[in-house]
């Protein structure tokens, strides 16, 4: 029978049972689930749940004699990482980690493998000592590895990204640092899963950095020399004008990388050391997240819910730049519109595309500004309409008129909170009684990072020290005179982050009769957030600390992007 087995001693199943961590059976279950897969039987036993990768990687460090380390808390030596190449680390399963004299300490997914240890002598006439670390980790960090160091071959412009461009042979020759710096940069940025690329010169040197789930962080230095290339680079890929540098300019390009097709919108600003650089990364082929993914709270998202589907009205979705409206409003258009209702959306730009559904781009250079083309898209029997953007009194006047005719119409404003969109409305011109009639309903959304899953630390924390970060955190409604929060730590994975990835905080306001009185008696913002409160409305705040307390971000999260 399958769970009879004898384990070898001193095997890394044995050394497993003798620790505590595994039973015979669980090992014998493994066992049987080889014979039939490839994965070594460390690798099988934390598929199934048995142990962690961590135990492996601390039984193997036993079995073999060998060293064990966390590259978490170590790092990488970049110096003695570049010994091998990024298709060698990936191969092989290696990554040099840190060099003591003539000895290389060289982290190994399998420390046994005796020939390419030999090699790894042979290529850098050093003594190689094979070092045990968790899969997990070890992964991680050659990915890192091979992205910073990757080649440039799976770049490539698209054909018509800089075709108004006279880009000379002499140009192309001459600074082609440059043009493999910047390829580099990109080629980094999307597999970084960057939003935006800054590329600054400051007085000494030249400063690169991506903002990574809505953070900055600095990605490299490089000469300050290399910097006036570097910008030629960047406008002949964007189509701009090389000569102009007194004036900002703004340019698009398209490029292909790998499989995926991504927009970038360039824009150039002139700063006392230079024209400062901002690339935004837009993925064409990216798809449109489903409104069941966004994270709301089901106390949200049934109110949300019954305003979109409403047959006419007005909604609004708030809150600062990046904060994820557009994301919002895709998915909200993905899940309203049907082959039965017209739908058409005005974008500047179209940042995603969307099968089934008329996209416009507007151009205000030609005139095609957000109030003419709503003017002009009223006469094309629409039954759902997007407005990128109110920005000023006339688009959302004319929005609000065709909600009023029997038009469903979304639309985003700038704006700190739900109620502040009513005020607001009131005070770019837009008459009480047309809101009140109009609006259906106001969401504001804020984007937190989500705690990293794999270094995310567990901490007890008292009701008192929590009322020193939130004075009111007792009018939130939870028991217990102490609570086990998460906090960021940082390893390999999330870029010493401790964050991985963003989630939506969202508020909703529904408009109802009440509320209707007292936009159109000209409410104050206090008055109508006291109304929405006590109709059932969850604030950003209070659906934020509901997010720290289920151990999906961190109280200093939450202070940093709403409290």
């Amino acid at each position: 029978m399958a769970n009879s087995i004898t384990p070898i001693p001193g095997s890394l199943g044995a050394r497993l049972i003798e620790a505590g961590i595994i039973t015979t059976e669980q090992l014998a279950e493994a066992l049987e689930i080889q014979k039939t897969s490839k994965n070594l039987i460390g690798t099988i036993l934390t598929q199934l749940g048995y142990c962690t990768e961590d135990d492996i990687a601390r039984m193997l460090a036993k079995k073999t004699g060998y060293k064990y380390v966390s590259i978490n808390e170590i790092g990488v030596n970049v110096s003695v990482a570049n010994l091998i190449t990024p298709e060698m680390a990936l191969r092989n399963n290696i990554l040099p980690l840190y060099q003591e004299g003539k000895t290389v300490y060289v982290a190994m997914k399998n420390p046994n493998d005796i020939i390419t240890i030999d090699n790894l002598h042979l290529m850098t006439n050093l003594e190689i000592c094979p070092v045990v670390v968790p899969d997990m980790e070890l992964a991680a960090a050659i990915e890192n590895f091979a992205n910073m160091n990757s080649t440039l071959d799976n770049f490539d412009e698209d054909d018509d990204s800089a075709s108004d461009s006279d880009v000379s042979e002499e140009y192309s020759i001459d600074d082609k640092p440059a043009v493999q710096l910047v390829n580099q940069v990109i080629n980094n940025a999307i597999k970084a899963g960057a939003s935006d690329i800054h590329i600054e010169p400051l007085e000494k040197y030249l400063r690169v950095r991506f903002r990574i789930d809505g953070v900055l962080q600095e990605i490299m230095q490089n000469s300050i020399k290399l910097f006036p290339s570097v910008v030629s680079r960047v406008k002949v890929l964007g189509g701009m004008d090389i000569a102009e540098k007194r004036v900002p300019q703004d340019g698009r390009a398209t490029v292909r990388f790998e499989d995926r097709t991504l927009d970038i919108r360039i824009a150039t600003m002139p700063t006392v050391f230079g024209e400062k650089i901002v690339l935004r990364l837009l993925e064409r082929s990216q798809g449109v997240v489903q409104l069941k993914d966004l994270h709301f709270s089901p106390r949200q998202f049934d109110r949300f819910s019954n305003a979109i589907h409403m047959p006419y009205g007005f909604l609004l979705v708030t809150g600062p730049t990046g904060s994820g409206k557009s994301t919002t409003l895709y998915a909200t258009l993905d899940e309203i519109s049907s082959d039965d209702k017209n739908t058409i959306t005005l974008e500047d730009p179209v940042e995603r595309r969307m099968s089934g559904i008329n996209q416009v781009q507007m151009n205000n250079r030609a005139g095609m500004t957000f109030a003419a083309a709503l003017r002009s898209v009223l006469r094309s029997d629409p039954d759902i309409v997007m407005v990128g953007e109110i920005r000023d009194a006339e688009t959302a006047k004319i929005a609000i008129e065709a909600s009023l005719t029997g038009h469903m119409v979304l639309s985003t404003l700038h704006t700190n909170d739900a109620p502040s969109a009513v005020t607001r409305l009131d005070e770019m011109g837009v008459q009480p009684f047309l809101t009140a009639s109009s609006l259906v309903g106001v969401l504001a959304q804020r984007l937190v990072r989500k705690l990293c899953p794999k270094c995310k630390e567990e901490y007890e924390i008292s009701r008192e020290d929590i009322k020193k970060i939130i004075p009111d955190f007792d009018s939130y409604g939870y028991d217990g005179d102490s609570f086990k929060l998460y906090k960021a730590n940082g390893c390999i994975t999330c870029n010493n982050t401790g964050y991985k990835g963003r989630e939506a905080v969202f508020e909703f306001l529904t408009v109802t009769e009440e509320m209707k009185r007292l936009i159109l008696d000209r409410a104050t913002v206090s008055e109508v957030k006291a109304l929405a409160c006590s109709q059932g409305m969850h604030t950003l705040k209070d659906e934020g600390i509901f997010k720290v307390m289920e151990g999906r971000t961190s109280l200093e999260e939450l202070m940093r992007v709403i409290v």
